[in-house]
């Protein structure tokens, strides 16, 4: 088939970075080389000018419950409107949350669109979640096959994980929580007891919430629909993270030209600052009448309550699991709102709903002599604890280990403070680095402390050491890329990032949030 493709062109479409990292892997393939392929976010895929003959490689995740990511919302309509997609070739690896009901959904309706398009798939398109590295390293095997002239080999890959049912879920009692923080926002230590839920994980694992609906929001939603019965028949349908879809069919039924409006691509970021800590009854109140958008239509278009996804923040355990959450507690329009799911943590609700995945891409090496930089902010810190409490219990493990953790002051903020300085005296820390941003007279990030040991961190890398960050992926990943780039000094040198090295070796392992 090679012979019949004139160019390659890998697209993502990526929140937490691991669609891009894999989309920067996949260009590097040597069988890829003679194609010399261009990697660019979905949203800016049409620049490359694809026409008949060329083929389209997407690596691209799905957001939230089946919505594209922000680099890749552009890329169907502009698909809608481009001319030359009849008789391109396209190959789709998706990847996903099966705790959603509409898993890999983004991708599933890429799919469909590019073949109704007149593009022809050379392989059958591929469903991942949190465990994809076995799925790419298949799908990279097949993608060489299928360039090498075996298209039945691109035929006959069937990968695509079953989504989670709620039927699954475990109801676990809380059992401890101990706030670790001195001011609000607290941060809290939360442990729930799952004995014989037959729920096995590891350290660098994700837990899922279920929870249900805040009584008070629920009640305010019955007295805007005039529906005594309505908090009942909500509980367990999602009022918080509104999708576009809903709001597109809350448009219809409204007729709102505002918020038809709100809805154009043109509008995004302004949409993304109205949604912004507002909930559906927000949403009734500003766009909507209860004769417009009765309780029957809500129960048609709301999906049930989405799960909530933490990092896990113990070793593996049969009987016990740990989180690291912050509260979320505000205001808004007169009315006092919880996070779903910490305000059920938090309160006198009884046992909340779980399961587990797993994330192998956050575990420790395989490795047990590679070294290890540990870099985390806030309630960054859960699956970081997680790891070092796993490495503690491996006694013949003797492997480097530095952990940066950043927050606001170190009076208040230095969350697990007594047990990490008893890790580093232990030894299972070697070096405990700390960055607080409110403490001296300029501000001091994690970035800032990494400058400052530079000599350390660099001769830690050269050394083989694993990446992994946890934290804000607004704030943290660019800069803390940029200053490890820096004192390796590898700015300006060569086409390849150090982030694209160290993801190529499996080094960097990312939770951004």
């Amino acid at each position: 088939m090679a012979d019949l493709i004139e160019r390659i062109v890998i697209g993502y479409g990526s929140e937490s970075g691991n669609a891009r990292a894999l989309a920067l892997r996949l260009g590097e393939q040597p069988f890829l080389h003679p194609f010399a392929p261009q990697v660019l976010e979905l949203n800016h895929l049409f620049q490359a000018e694809p026409r008949s003959g060329d083929l389209l490689l997407i690596v691209s995740s799905s957001f939230g419950d089946g919505e594209p990511p922000a680099n890749a919302e552009q890329f169907i309509d502009q698909l809608q409107h481009y001319a030359g997609a009849d008789g391109l070739h396209y190959a789709i690896f998706g990847l996903g949350d099966t705790a959603y009901p509409n898993f890999c959904g983004f991708t599933k309706t890429l799919d469909a669109a590019l073949a109704e398009h007149g593009a022809r798939s050379v392989i059958n398109r591929v469903d991942a979640d949190a465990a994809f590295d076995g799925f790419f390293s298949q799908w990279l095997a097949v993608l060489e096959k299928v360039l090498n002239g075996d298209e039945q080999a691109g035929r006959d890959l069937h990968l695509q994980v079953t989504a989670w049912s709620e039927d699954n879920a475990f109801a676990a009692p809380v059992v401890e929580r101990r706030r670790l923080s001195a001011e609000a926002p607290y941060a809290w230590h939360i442990r729930l007891n799952i004995t014989d839920s037959g729920i096995h994980y590891r350290a660098g694992d994700t837990l899922y919430l279920q929870p249900e609906n805040d009584a008070d929001l629920l009640a305010a939603l019955s007295n805007w629909l005039g529906r005594s019965d309505a908090a009942d028949a909500l509980r367990r349908r999602e009022l918080r993270q509104i999708s576009k879809t809903t709001l597109r069919e809350l448009a219809k039924l409204s007729a709102s030209d505002e918020l038809k409006a709100l809805l154009k691509i043109s509008q995004r970021k302004t949409l993304e600052a109205y949604l912004y800590g507002a909930d559906l009854l927000d949403v009734l109140e500003d766009f909507c009448t209860p004769q417009s958008v009765t309780l029957d239509a809500l129960l048609e278009l709301l999906p049930g309550c989405l799960p909530r996804a933490y990092s896990i923040a113990s070793r593996p355990d049969t009987e016990i699991v740990d989180l690291c959450v912050r509260e979320v507690c505000y205001e808004r329009r007169n009315r006092g709102r919880k996070g779903v799911a910490t305000g059920w943590l938090l309160g006198d609700n009884g046992a909340m709903r779980i399961f587990s995945r797993a994330n192998p891409g956050f575990w420790l090496p395989k490795d047990e002599s590679a070294p290890l930089l540990l870099i985390g902010t806030g309630t960054g810190i859960a699956p970081l604890i997680g790891l070092l409490r796993e490495q503690a219990t491996e006694s013949a493990t003797t492997r480097e280990t530095c952990l940066i953790f950043g927050e606001k002051r170190r009076e208040g903020d230095f969350l697990y403070q007594s047990e990490l300085e008893e890790l580093e005296q232990q030894g299972t820390i070697g070096q405990l680095i700390t960055a607080f941003s409110r403490d001296g007279a300029s501000k001091y990030y994690v970035q800032d402390a990494i400058a400052e040991h530079a000599e350390y961190i660099s001769a830690m890398l050269q050394r083989g050491a694993h990446v992994y960050l946890c934290g804000n992926k607004q704030h943290l990943e660019g800069a803390v890329e940029d200053a490890l780039t820096a004192v390796c000094g590898l700015e300006g040198q060569g086409e390849e990032t150090l982030w694209q090295q160290l993801a190529q070796q499996g080094r960097l392992h990312l939770e951004l949030y």
